[in-house]
């Protein structure tokens, strides 16, 4: 139950983060969001640890924490960068497919799960499928279909290697393995953007964007902190789920704010996800 209420927390800090996210990306250059947010989180998680004063872990956690942060950098700058170029409505529910990364390596390690957690697994993993189906719509929607599956296709991958890697990193500290994956995500996306300016590319942001691409930062630690703390308390491929739902946050928040509508299908995949997350938490 514990798990899936902290799951349920970061589901919803990644989906306003990821709303966010896209919408600063159709304004500003992707690059530029993705450095000033990520750098943001870097500086609150250095603040956390500091202020713990808790040792450094086993390198091997370390590592794991490492692979947790390249897997983010690149599902984050996919997901933003298809939010920005797709369909919010076509890429959060592909992006949301990620589970199947960490479900599959939990079977394979035995992390079998009792009858009514399978069931609203199975809900919620099927939610998901449902509500990235998407209808046959007109010339205009059909041309922001490539970008939107393909992008939500790398954001999956991406977002299952983080689920999988924070996973095995938080077993020691999990101040530590935020604070290793934030400053490998930052380090990659920093030395993406030396490479762009130093070809004339303009990465400027308006002062007026910074407040709002800065809360982004704030609000993924705090769902990657609620994330972490979950998977100490329940199965990782149960939490990689509900953590998933990040996605129907997003597809509201654009159907409220950019009036994106959702197929009746997509509907009845949210409904679905919702009953299945309902199912883990009533186990």
């Amino acid at each position: 139950m514990l798990a899936v209420l902290l799951a349920l927390g970061a589901s919803l800090g990644w989906g306003v983060a990821d709303f966010l996210g896209g919408l600063k990306a159709r304004s500003a250059p992707l690059l530029s969001v993705l450095l000033v947010s990520q750098a943001t989180a870097l500086v609150v998680v250095a603040v956390l640890v500091v202020a713990r004063g808790v040792g450094l872990p086993d390198s091997r956690y370390l590592l794991w924490a490492a692979a947790a942060g390249a897997g983010e950098a690149v599902a984050i700058a996919a997901l933003y960068r298809g939010l920005s170029v797709g369909t919010m409505s076509i890429v959060t529910p592909v992006a949301a497919t990620a589970p199947v990364v960490p479900v599959a390596a939990g079977l394979v390690l035995g992390q079998m799960p009792g009858l009514s957690q399978g069931i609203g697994l199975g809900l919620a993993l099927v939610g998901l499928v449902i509500t990235s189906c998407q209808p046959r719509s007109g010339r205009a929607d059909t041309a922001r279909l490539g970008p939107s599956v393909c992008y939500g296709l790398l954001a999956a991958l991406g977002f299952g290697a983080f689920f999988l890697a924070l996973d095995q990193a938080s077993e020691d500290d999990i101040g530590w393995a935020l604070f290793a994956a934030r400053l490998t995500s930052v380090a990659l996306i920093a030395t993406i953007v030396v490479i762009r300016a130093a070809r004339g590319n303009k990465l400027a942001v308006h002062r007026a964007e910074l407040p709002a691409i800065a809360l982004i930062g704030v609000l993924v630690v705090a769902a990657d902190s609620l994330y972490a703390l979950a998977t100490t308390q329940g199965l990782v491929g149960i939490v990689a789920v509900v953590g998933s739902l990040h996605t129907v946050v997003t597809m509201a928040l654009a159907r409220i704010w950019l009036e994106e509508r959702l197929a009746r299908i997509q509907q009845v995949g949210i409904a679905t996800s919702l009953c299945g997350v309902l199912a883990l938490a009533a186990a």
